[in-house]
């Protein structure tokens, strides 16, 4: 708080001890808004922080809360994204914070026109190379780094060079993350061999991490291997059981295996899981099609329009369901 310089020596002692009761209800009032956003009570935690941030504007965590919560909750990215930074700039050595306004950033590109991508992305990398520079076994941080690396075009940042040389300090933290980021530079390289053998190699260094199994499956639809694919995608489905994506990148598979049967119980898992899950209904929707089920192909597309009203799929559904 910044106080008025007065010439009362008593007035300014009163101040001081009024000063530390603030700051120990600030700090009671974060931590019981941070109980709550652990739990996923954002509507109770929002008030909390917005009362911390009225009496001291500059407060690092109350304004990461905060940007958090209209990130995932309020979905107000622009919001976000002033949030976050501000926790940047108040806590500069706070790694995560760089990391997840990356991540509000990252979100927002992919919304804008190239002309705001082109501004963003410069930050973007700016913050995952800070979140490195203060905590270098950030993991998601390097993988994410390598991502834009491998994504940008050059005049953004882009550098299949640079993409190479943080896959290979990745491999030191976590071998399988890295491996994986290298075979998606071989894969960008269109050298799918090395690719197929680097995510062998990341598999053997961890069999239960879903990524590899997932990426591989799909290395192996694009080389015309179905049935290598569908291989993949069941470890997958044994690995990340209750994520819907499995079962759906499972049915994929079944479809380029023409397995419309198997693709169906699949996307039916999938659903399941998820009941929101609209790629999943979308295939259904499809697969249903297909095999000449014409009214459970549109009652799927049906459901599909009242997940994702707007969009080209949305348009193709209501074409679908006139016909």
């Amino acid at each position: 708080m910044n106080f008025k310089v007065t010439s009362s020596w008593l007035y300014l002692f009163g101040l001081l001890l009024l000063s530390g009761i603030t700051v120990v209800t600030a700090q009671s009032d974060i931590e019981r808004g941070r109980e709550l956003f652990k739990n996923k009570r954002y509507s109770e935690a929002k008030p909390i922080f917005e009362g911390i941030l009225n009496g001291n504007e500059k407060n690092a965590e109350a304004n990461y809360y905060l940007g958090m919560i209209y990130w995932r909750y309020v979905g107000d990215l622009d919001k976000a994204s002033e949030l976050l930074e501000t926790a940047t700039e108040n806590d500069e050595s706070n790694a995560q914070y760089h990391f997840l306004y990356s991540g509000v950033l990252g979100v927002r590109a992919m919304r804008s026109n190239p002309i705001k991508q082109a501004y963003l992305a410069t930050k973007i990398r700016n913050q995952l190379e800070k979140t490195i520079e203060l905590e270098p076994t950030h993991v998601d941080a390097r993988y994410n780094l390598i991502q834009f690396y491998i994504m940008a075009p050059g005049f953004m940042g882009g550098s299949i060079e640079k993409a190479k040389a943080q896959a290979g300090a990745l491999v030191k933290y976590n071998a399988a993350r890295g491996y994986i980021a290298y075979a998606q530079i071989a894969t960008n390289e269109k050298d799918d061999a090395s690719a197929e053998n680097y995510f062998f190699k990341a598999i053997a260094a961890d069999p239960s991490l879903p990524g590899a199994y997932h990426q591989l499956g799909y290395l192996y639809v694009k080389l015309k291997r179905p049935a290598d694919a569908v291989k993949q995608f069941q470890k997958l489905t044994e690995v990340d059981p209750t994520n819907a994506n499995s079962f759906d990148s499972l049915g994929d598979g079944f479809i380029a295996n023409n397995q419309l049967d198997e693709a169906i119980e699949s996307f039916k898992k999938a659903v399941a899981l998820d009941p929101t899950f609209s790629a999943s209904v979308f295939n259904l929707a499809q697969c249903y099609e297909k095999k000449n089920m014409i009214e459970e192909a549109k009652a799927q597309y049906r459901r599909y329009i009242a997940l994702v009203p707007s969009g080209s799929k949305s348009d193709e559904a209501r074409e679908k369901i006139k016909n």
